[in-house]
């Protein structure tokens, strides 16, 4: 070799394990990779060969020993400098590209080695391409990738670095596709003893009392392919000399780390005893206590508080008789009265644990001052209430409050009102719920999606497993009466409309017959629009193998065959168009050669069809796809494609053992979706259901567990918010998709089931409902391009009852001398609030944030005004105290008066006003569940926090530019809404107001 290494190249190439550094990684890693290499070199002799991905080059180098030339590519700059200056054999030369982009002319290399690098990449079929592109007729591809099962399943083991790892059957499914000959070898690493000799050419491996001609439980899968012979490589074994894994020397660093780790563990010993004692002197230990005191006072009074409201029920005053009766019964067989109470009191010890003698209170002094009457109303085993972060995530411990309409559990139907929104929610459709001939001929007589669907098995306690439809049971699409009732069904629930999968493969059509009977039968009252599933249909799809069943053979001739079929469909009245064009979605556009080209042509044809031209969507199956490049007007989420997902798998009780799929926390799911930024070009969001394909994957199957009703509509209640108020996007563009209407195999379906009956419709409804037509004035509400006023008022109201109180304190300054901004979560709301004081700009928000997010989003919208001070108010309820109407009242009633403009009129300093009793210390108990959130919002806005004051509550008077920077926070910073009574960015921010406004320069003010 011809290693000259450059030190400081070298340094600047990171050691995370993706690249082998010489002379930094040994072990594992450098046996597996240069045996690899050591292999390739066995058959480059004369040829020029292409090192794709060839990272720090050394492999480049090994390979140039004997090969005619070796191009060695990687993508990263740093990586090709170094090879290049360290690496100098004349046969060897490095360039900087991509494994999808390979800087190489056609036909150039007779040899490609690729090692590890199919994994890093979410388009598979674009490598191949290019790769046999660059290749010569009858080269040879050595390819390898670990093996999903070895490396990931098992081990439980997530690589950060990879993005679409495959199994075995997979990967050689891939390099069959494109090559007519390949041979597959399995690697691993494996203490074993070598025997051997030169006269035969027969390897065995014995494992035990067994023995195999192949290599078991591979790690990793390395193919070799051609369309010509391929080339005769032996099986083989590597090996270092003096290798620190050479097991005899093993044995002996083992001896030596065994004393070493004895020793380590007695030094831990004593330095846990030595935290543990420290511990037992911290503060955090009496916040803690604090903490668990308050919680069970408040379990305690809250179930005072329902006792008490059964006694004033009807239902127990209904059942007065029957006691009446049963006491004289009682009387009659000589036995007393049983009295039952008229009231339950407050327990004596709760008030002394709550008084101000220092002497009875166990609490300590801090957390008397900022809970002392801190009294939860609910928690997290009420039946309606979610657990906060749901099974699987991490969080704060403590009680929540009912904060969503949701109802969990089963629903029964309920007839609705037609409901017209100002976004279009469409649903996903399979029509494979019928038999046809091919499915007939692939899987067996009779054959539809239903076969699947009941044969899952649950895969551990609790798992919703199988699916079982009510309504319309075990359906048959040939059925007309059955596509008119689901339309019924999807629009007494609010549904828009339904796109259709619909399969052509080069002039062969698949489950047309559901959907032409939909086209020719007006009774079936649904708007639609059509998906075309573009990938070949293969075995895969019932968790077999990859043969390939039925495959596309794209063109543009096969393009506009496709249209000119579909043209029936979309001249149809209710077929879903948008700006007066038809909507249509292609699954996979990047399987479409030149798709840019193919777009631009059925523009053209569907111009000469008199369509109006064509609105052409593709699915994001990955988050670098840009519409632009494909010539599309916009993408569509699709997930589970391009989310970011939490696998919980080996945190699932009582999982299968031989399962090998993946299991991933639903709830984090909707987290990280609703707080995902917004897209910089139109992508419209989608939704997704219990997605689990059990059915067909059984042991290999994705399962996205602890699904929930509450959750699912917040997500869907996120995207509704983004499509209504983009101010990018046309009425028509407002539009919002889910997954899915029936398919029922991936356990993603609207259609009732037994587990939730018509849940997963009625939350869609109750979301859908909060942006009816009728909401359109109050969704984006025009602002004021100027004002006279100097003084303003923001209110953010959740209960409608609460909006009295602020109307009446508005109602004492002098007319025109105040602009009224309100938030609300209710089209309710919003026009009571509205038809009271029509001037006010009043606007529909998601139910997320609090009152501090509604009041970032309009901050940020009347920056432009300039006014001297505004005023934060809000209308909660604080139902998990129980004086908190009181307080509220109180509040408004000092904070919403005339006379406190003057106090900004007097002093230029003054940047926040804030009621004296609202002004709480800082310490250790009102911190203990923020101070997290406290640190990571001030980074975001750049503020140095220090302990100080603020204001419980957040109801004050602000000058905006004493605290302009939170106006730089982005809308992700907001979790979705968990009922949490503290611990939340919201009340991180309550806490942050004073401490920014002080470091801006201004002053605080009291009441």
């Amino acid at each position: 070799m011809t290693n000259k290494h450059n030190s400081h190249v070298t340094a600047s190439i990171p050691p995370d394990g993706e690249r082998h550094l010489p002379g930094v990684f040994s072990g594992t890693i450098e046996l597996e990779h240069l045996h690899r290499y050591q292999l390739a070199r066995s058959i480059a002799e004369g040829l020029d060969v292409l090192d794709i991905a060839c990272g720090e080059g050394y492999g480049t180098d090994i390979l140039a020993t004997r090969a005619k030339s070796v191009i060695g590519v990687d993508i990263n700059e740093i990586a090709v400098k170094h090879a290049s200056l360290s690496y100098q054999n004349p046969r060897a030369s490095f360039r900087q590209g991509s494994a999808t982009n390979i800087p190489l002319p056609d036909a150039s290399v007779d040899l490609v080695v690729s090692f590890e690098t199919i994994e890093h990449l979410e388009d598979h079929d674009q490598m191949m391409s290019e790769i046999r592109r660059v290749l010569r007729p009858n080269g040879t591809l050595m390819i390898s990738s670990p093996n999903k099962l070895e490396y990931t399943d098992k081990p439980k083991y997530n690589n950060p670095f990879h993005v679409r790892e495959l199994y075995t059957d997979e990967f050689i499914e891939l390099v069959g596709r494109n090559f007519s000959n390949h041979r597959h070898y399995g690697q691993r690493l494996s203490a074993a003893s070598l025997i051997g000799n030169d006269q035969t050419s027969k390897f065995l491996i014995f494992s035990g009392n067994s023995e195999c001609a192949g290599v078991p439980d591979a790690r990793y899968d390395l193919i070799v392919a051609s369309d010509g012979v391929l080339p005769s490589i032996p099986n083989s074994a590597f090996e270092i000399p003096g290798n620190p894994l050479e097991p005899y020397l093993a044995e002996v660093e083992i001896k030596k780390a065994d004393s070493e780790i004895k020793k380590a563990e007695a030094e831990i010993k004593l330095a846990k005893a030595a935290i543990e004692e420290v511990k037992e002197r911290s503060a955090l230990i009496a916040a803690q206590k604090d903490q668990t005191i308050i919680q069970l006072i408040g379990h305690l009074l809250n179930t005072t508080k329902q006792a008490n409201d059964l006694l004033q029920s009807k239902w127990w005053r209904r059942t007065g008789p029957f006691r009446h009766w049963s006491n004289i019964l009682r009387m009659r067989r000589g036995r007393k009265k049983k009295r039952w109470p008229k009231s339950f009191e407050i327990p004596e010890f709760v008030k002394k644990i709550q008084s101000d003698n220092e002497q009875l209170n166990v609490l300590s002094s801090e957390t008397r001052g900022a809970h002392a009457h801190f009294l939860p109303t609910n928690d997290y085993r009420h039946p309606d209430v979610i657990p906060p972060y749901g099974k699987y995530g991490f969080g704060i411990d403590m009680p929540v409050v009912k904060y969503s309409g949701i109802e969990e559990g089963f629903h029964d139907y309920v007839a609705h009102e037609t409901l017209e929104s100002v976004v279009r929610t469409i649903a996903f459709y399979l029509p494979q719920f019928h038999p046809f001939p091919e499915n007939d001929e692939w899987w067996g007589k009779g054959f539809t999606e239903w076969t699947n669907v009941g044969k899952a098995n649950p895969l551990f306690p609790g798992h919703h497993q199988p699916h079982c439809p009510i309504h319309l049971g075990y359906y048959d699409l040939r059925v007309p009466d059955v596509m008119e009732e689901q339309a019924k069904l999807a629009k007494n629930y609010g549904i828009s409309g339904f796109a259709y999968y619909f399969y052509w493969f080069a002039g062969k059509r698949l489950m047309d017959g559901p959907l032409e009977a939909m086209r020719d039968n007006p009774n079936i009252d649904m708007p639609f629009c059509m998906i075309w599933a573009n990938e070949n249909w293969t075995r895969r799809w019932d968790g077999l193998d990859e043969e390939v069943l039925i495959a596309q053979d794209h063109s543009l001739d096969d393009s506009a065959a496709m249209l000119d079929y579909l043209k029936s469909f979309m001249e149809d009245p209710r077929y879903i168009k948008i700006d007066g064009k038809p909507l249509f979605i292609v699954y996979r556009a990047h399987l479409i050669p030149d798709f840019k080209k193919t777009v631009q042509m059925w523009r053209e044809q569907a111009e000469r069809m008199n369509l109006g031209g064509l609105y052409v969507v593709s699915a994001q199956i990955s988050a670098d796809l840009s519409p632009e490049e494909l010539g599309l007007d916009a993408l569509m989420e699709f997930p589970p494609h391009a989310i970011k997902a939490s696998n919980v798998t080996k945190d699932v009780a009582g999982l299968n053992p031989d399962f090998k799929g993946g299991i991933f926390d639903y709830d984090a799911l909707v987290a990280n979706e609703v707080r995902k930024p917004p897209s910089e070009t139109t992508v419209f969001r989608t939704s997704m259901l219990s997605w689990d394909n059990t059915a067909r994957r059984g042991l290999k199957s994705s399962v996205f567990e602890d699904f929930s009703l509450t959750r699912y509509s917040q997500w869907l209640s996120s995207n509704m918010e983004a499509a209504a108020k983009d101010e990018n996007r046309t009425d028509d563009e407002r539009i919002v998709f889910v997954n899915a209407w029936n398919e029922w195999a991936e356990g993603a379906h609207l259609e009732p089931d037994q587990r939730y009956g018509y849940g997963y419709l009625e939350a869609t409804r109750q979301v859908i409902a909060k942006y009816p037509a009728s909401a359109k004035p109050f969704i984006s509400p025009c602002v004021p391009e100027k004002t006279n006023r100097k003084y303003a008022l923001v209110a953010h109201i959740h209960y409608a009852e609460t909006w009295s109180d602020i109307q009446n304190c508005v109602e004492k300054f002098s007319e025109g001398t105040l602009d009224v901004y309100v938030t609300t979560t209710s089209e309710e709301v919003a026009t009571v609030v509205k038809s009271s004081m029509p001037d006010a700009v009043v606007e529909l928000v998601d139910n997320r944030g609090r009152d501090v997010r509604p009041f970032l989003m309009m901050m940020k919208r009347i920056a432009h005004l300039k006014y001297r001070a505004i005023c934060k108010v809000h209308g909660k309820k604080s139902v998990y105290r129980a004086d908190g109407d009181t307080l509220r009242i109180n509040m408004l009633t000092a904070l919403i008066d005339p006379d406190l403009t003057e106090r900004f009129e007097q002093d230029a300093k003054l940047g926040i006003l804030a009621a004296q009793d609202s002004i709480v210390d800082h310490n250790t108990a009102n911190m203990f569940l923020n101070k997290s959130n406290v640190e990571y919002v001030s980074e975001k806005i750049g503020l140095h926090f220090e302990d100080d004051k603020f204001i419980a509550g957040t109801m004050f008077w602000v000058d905006p530019s004493a605290i302009s920077p939170l106006l730089t926070l982005k809308d992700s910073v907001f979790d979705i809404e968990r009922g949490l009574a503290d611990g939340t960015v919201p009340h991180a921010i309550e806490r942050i107001f004073i401490n920014l406004v002080r470091r801006s320069g201004y002053k605080l003010g009291v009441v």
